[in-house]
């Protein structure tokens, strides 16, 4: 999409010009062309300019529908008129002071192995599937530009094929379905493109056995054998059936408290606003907490082992600090990355991976003080690939140290949104991966976290940087 998306209103603040991404906000917001802005942070913005005759710039938060879109408005004076410059343009909330700032569908992309691109009517213009035990979709697909990607055998949706395709998009987002050829159950993500059409993610939802590897079959075995025990019969319901029933409402609420908090609907007293963005804080924590409930779910099921593939440890780093950038910049934290010419070869899940480091350099965000830095590293030593997340808050006491795996350990803290099952999470996920999670800190010095791993030995011999 051009950046920036160009507008100008008239002194009746009318739309008279607009690129088609504004033009079709302004449209679903209830306006006409030519008619006055409908977008009521952007008119209340318009109309503030031309009184003060100044340029102003602000972040807006519109609503699509039920869909957020924020974006940083520039409107400047120019004669009678007033010039609109919208830029960075995305269908998510901007990030609040004080809370977290990852974009999901920046994490959903990276995790997804399988991308198809579809027009309005969610009709297959192209696709791109790097999953293996994907080939059998990918050869429908293949035969079925210009038709309901629902309609491809591949996908196992029973005699309802054609009952699917004529659903809303919404009630098919985060399905979960079957395919041809694969093992795996995967969930599927209908992300709504900007200029119209959809974004269908394909992300694996369940974990396959490790292969009888003789390297990593032994020490997954012995991690995991003294903590397997007779589970209740309602293991995997939270992860199964419950979680994906709760997202969708509990994402409604804070897109709705969103929109309370940011006056779209009108002016609203300031004591209302603060109870509105209470409501979104409170509901970003409890969807925290409901996937943190899935993955305990996960973890703890007989048999769980997540799936080996060749990764880079290093190529993770810079993934997640990516992700949680705009978090660390908001509070001034710098990241210190492997650079470029580091290689980390490792044998691990790499969506499992991704999920220790985000978990790691989130509490290095959200424990170092303002202005410092957090420094990820890694290397391989003999056959064992590591990466480091070091921070500088006010570290741990041997105590400490000897309890922060354990599950919903908080040390005492409270207030910070945290469930305490992060910690004992990740280190599940790395033990099941045949490797370890450790932690090494000097009270008032920083933590340093340790993720490790079997080393991808084929290729170690390009690696080290710490």
């Amino acid at each position: 999409m051009a950046d920036p998306i160009r507008a100008r209103c008239d002194a009746a603040d009318t739309l008279v010009a607009a690129d088609e991404a504004l033009a079709r906000l302004h449209v679903a917001a209830g306006g006409t062309l030519p008619g006055v802005l409908a977008v009521p942070a952007l008119l209340a913005l318009v109309r503030q300019v031309r009184a003060s005759g100044l340029a102003q710039t602000r972040p807006v938060l519109a609503m699509d529908g039920d869909c957020p879109i924020s974006f940083h408005a520039h409107a400047a004076p120019e004669g009678d008129e007033v010039v609109l410059a919208l830029r960075h343009w995305r269908r998510a909330p901007p990030p609040d002071e004080g809370l977290p700032a990852a974009d999901p569908q920046a994490l959903w992309h990276h995790l997804a192995e399988g991308h198809v691109l579809l027009d309005a009517e969610q009709r297959v213009i192209a696709a791109d599937l790097a999953a293996s035990d994907l080939a059998d979709l990918a050869a429908d697909l293949a035969g079925a530009i210009g038709r309901h990607w629902a309609l491809c055998p591949a996908l196992a949706l029973g005699p309802g094929r054609l009952d699917t395709a004529r659903l809303h998009w919404r009630l098919l987002d985060d399905m979960v379905i079957d395919v041809a050829g694969s093992a795996r159950r995967w969930r599927l993500r209908l992300l709504p493109r900007v200029a119209s059409g959809f974004d269908l993610l394909l992300l694996p939802e369940t974990i396959d056995a490790l292969p009888a590897d003789p390297l990593l079959r032994p020490a997954a075995e012995a991690s995991g054998a003294a903590e397997q025990t007779a589970l209740p019969p309602w293991t995997g319901l939270l992860g199964r059936d419950l979680a994906p029933a709760l997202r969708q409402p509990i994402s409604r609420i804070i897109a709705n408290a969103e929109t309370i908090r940011s006056r779209l609907a009108g002016p609203l007293a300031d004591a209302y606003g603060n109870y509105a963005a209470d409501i979104a804080e409170a509901g970003r924590h409890l969807l925290g907490l409901v996937e943190d409930l899935a993955d305990l779910d996960a973890v703890e099921a007989p048999g769980f082992a997540p799936s080996p593939d060749h990764i880079d440890l290093a190529d993770c780093a810079r993934r997640a600090a990516g992700i949680l950038s705009m978090r660390a910049r908001e509070r001034g934290i710098v990241l210190a990355l492997p650079d470029e010419a580091c290689h980390a070869p490792a044998i691990g899940e790499f969506r499992r991976v991704l999920q220790v480091l985000l978990n790691l350099l989130s509490n290095a965000i959200r424990y170092t003080p303002a202005q410092a830095t957090v420094t990820l590293a890694c290397g391989v030593d003999g056959a064992t690939a590591w990466i480091a997340v070091e921070d500088h808050g006010e570290g741990l006491t041997a105590e400490q140290a000897a309890r922060v795996f354990e599950k919903f350990e908080r040390l005492g803290r409270s207030g910070d949104g945290g469930s305490g099952l992060g910690l004992y999470i990740s280190r599940r996920l790395a033990r099941a991966m045949a490797g370890d999670l450790t932690v090494s800190s000097t009270p008032g010095h920083g933590a340093r976290f340790v993720l490790t791993l079997p080393a991808d030995l084929p290729s170690a011999g390009i690696v080290n940087a710490r």
